[in-house]
């Protein structure tokens, strides 16, 4: 899009590329369930990944199918399994992640970025192994559509969320912390700050929170076991306390 550049040399106009942001809605089962405004790209995944980030879906084996028509996504689930759920299953897994890892995971936010590279408007999340590989990577103008698109992208490859860690560029707010939970991660990552909510609800459903990951620190709000401070730390902790379950 065209622009008025002014700097110390005067104004000119120049054209600058601008992150598209469009406006789409999801059907389920013939009910309409959300409008999202996102990027154009990776629907399929997005869809996935809400269903199964927002409790309407458990498994990837549940969504029947999944129709992107012009400005809209139909998703047909099996009608035994369909119903929103917010109840949040705790997460006891004893996988751990090295500081390491959680580092290069929020490196590759700049490496694999491109559209922020060309517009700054987008945010971006990575699903990633202990061991420190790039299991799914996505980016979108909304924060929570692009954790949405990671987590369907990496369903859809068969993953289980149960041993990856989620990370993200956006805040970690409760909207987001609970998709991690109904997703099922045991941590989710962040470069940005927590939110009071977010951080309540890591602890109440035992997923390890950090925030402002920023070589050389970071800061753990939850659940400190599941961070390693060296490669001899990788692999599992020791059992964690089962948290409650909360609705």
């Amino acid at each position: 899009m065209q622009c008025t550049a002014i700097t110390g040399n005067g104004r000119s106009q120049i054209d600058a590329d601008v992150a598209i942001e469009k406006s789409f809605d999801l059907i389920v089962n013939r009910a309409h369930i959300a409008t999202f405004l996102a990027s154009p790209q990776e629907l399929d995944a997005l869809a996935t990944g809400f269903l199964l980030c927002e409790g309407l879906a458990r498994s990837a084996d549940e969504i029947a199918s999944i129709d992107v028509r012009d400005g809209t996504i139909v998703c047909k689930l099996n009608l035994q399994s369909y119903g929103r759920t917010e109840e949040i299953h705790p997460i006891s897994s004893t996988v751990c992640f090295e500081q390491k890892i959680i580092f290069d995971a929020i490196d590759e936010f700049k490496k694999r970025g491109q559209l922020w590279r060309r517009t700054g408007g987008t945010h971006s999340s990575i699903i990633s192994s202990p061991a420190g590989d790039v299991l799914a990577f996505s980016e979108d103008v909304s924060r929570a559509c692009s954790v949405d698109k990671a987590v369907g992208k990496a369903v859809l490859s068969g993953i289980d969320p149960a041993d990856c860690m989620l990370a993200t560029t956006g805040r970690l707010s409760v909207t987001i912390v609970a998709k991690a939970a109904r997703a099922g991660f045991p941590l989710i990552a962040s470069k940005a700050a927590p939110m009071s909510e977010g951080v309540r609800l890591a602890e109440r459903s035992g997923i390890t929170l950090v925030a402002f990951a920023r070589r050389p620190n970071l800061y753990v709000y939850a659940w400190e076991q599941r961070v390693a401070s060296s490669l001899s730390g990788w692999g599992h902790s020791e059992p964690l306390k089962r948290p409650k379950r909360i609705q």
